[in-house]
């Protein structure tokens, strides 16, 4: 597609899903879809790559692999269908296939990330049921000013942060820059972290320049960060062991995040250097971290699994960073990691993310090995 069918086909999508209103009913609340499937099936869908995809686009390749190998192992089918931006044969594919659940891994539409809740809320009003959380869930949480501000809203703390449409002034605060709508550290490295509003405000000129999109400023912490993962057992969220992120030989005064060549370029120093760790925490400060994770769960009306990101302000004070609702499920991301520490094998994670989101009465799991 060209850059204006792209802008053509995401206007459609959002007015055909009403992308940023009220939710529709999930196909999880109901049976009723799940009894007119025939197929025993878990069909995993994607989005549809373009050619030339980033590395974090093509991660999503490494999680349907080892995802449906999960699911075989369980005894499952595990068939794959690709969704773009042509939503409608997209739908058509996965109700020809009429399976008894879908897997969700789509994580944007044609590499928009302000997409990512459209295919969820088709699937609920089709009446198939699908993992992890629903469409509107996955819209407000990715939309990372819009959670800010429903957190604030409700007591949970979060990092103060600007726009560039905000009232012009400078200042001596330390400030990151970051996406709006984009996850996997797109577009964040050492220069993202300024000092000072204008500073920021320039930062983001450049970086809509370079990568298009929405930018804005989040003020820097520098104090510890955590990976807090969230599975659903039995209808209530678990919080796995907690993992924090430490930054081994950074040089002093290099800023201690975990950028896009930290996750996804092996040949960086910051690949090696970003290390999860598993520490004993005084009892205060775990407490404090579990209970931040598990309102932003119930505020948020999250479902299946999900990884609320943490960092620690001058008075240890727990503040989120972000929510993930749909957070990457491959075997050697934080998730599985998180889970594998807490004793689960990666199969019966995979397991729990689809009871969660299958009608009580199925027996598409009863004789999972």
């Amino acid at each position: 597609m060209t850059p204006a069918s792209c802008d053509d086909a995401a206007v459609h999508i959002a007015r055909k899903v009403h992308i940023g209103g009220p939710a529709a009913h999930s196909a999880r609340a109901s049976s009723s879809g799940a009894k007119t499937m025939m197929r025993d099936s878990v069909l995993i869908i994607h989005e549809e790559l373009a050619p030339g995809a980033r590395a974090d686009e093509l991660d999503a390749l490494v999680q349907v692999r080892e995802v449906a190998g999960a699911l075989q192992r369980l005894g499952v089918a595990a068939p794959v269908q690709a969704i773009g931006l042509d939503i409608d044969r997209g739908l058509e594919a996965v109700r020809r296939q009429r399976p008894t659940c879908v897997f969700n891994l789509v994580e944007s539409l044609g590499g928009r990330g302000e997409l990512i809740g459209a295919v969820p809320k088709l699937l609920a009003q089709a009446g198939i049921p699908f993992t992890g959380s629903d469409g509107e869930t996955l819209h407000v949480t990715s939309h990372k000013i819009a959670a800010k501000r429903r957190m604030m809203a409700h007591g949970i703390a979060t990092p103060d942060w600007f726009t560039a449409a905000a009232r012009p002034g400078d200042d001596c605060c330390r400030w990151i820059v970051k996406s709006l709508w984009e996850h996997a550290s797109f577009g964040l490295d050492d220069t993202s972290v300024v000092l000072g509003r204008a500073a920021a405000r320039a930062t983001m000129a450049q970086r809509t320049r370079e990568f298009g999109g929405l930018w804005f400023a989040e003020r820097y912490l520098e104090g510890r960060e955590f990976n807090v993962s969230l599975l659903e057992q039995g209808g209530c969220p678990q919080v796995l062991p907690l993992a924090e992120m430490t930054f081994a030989g950074y040089a002093p005064g290099k800023p201690k995040i975990v950028g896009y060549a930290a996750k996804w370029d092996e040949s960086a120093i910051e690949y090696r250097a970003t290390q999860r760790v598993y520490p004993r925490l005084a009892p205060p400060l775990e407490q404090a971290i579990r209970r931040t994770a598990l309102e932003c769960w119930s505020l948020f009306g999250l479902h299946g699994y999900t990884r609320i990101d943490i960092r620690l302000d001058e008075q240890d004070r727990p503040l989120v960073l972000e929510v993930n609702a749909n957070p990457c499920l491959s075997l050697d991301a934080g998730f599985a990691a998180a889970a594998a520490e807490a004793g689960l094998s990666y199969e019966r994670l995979i397991e729990h993310i689809l009871k969660a989101a299958l009608p009580q009465e199925t027996g598409l799991l009863k004789h999972a090995v």
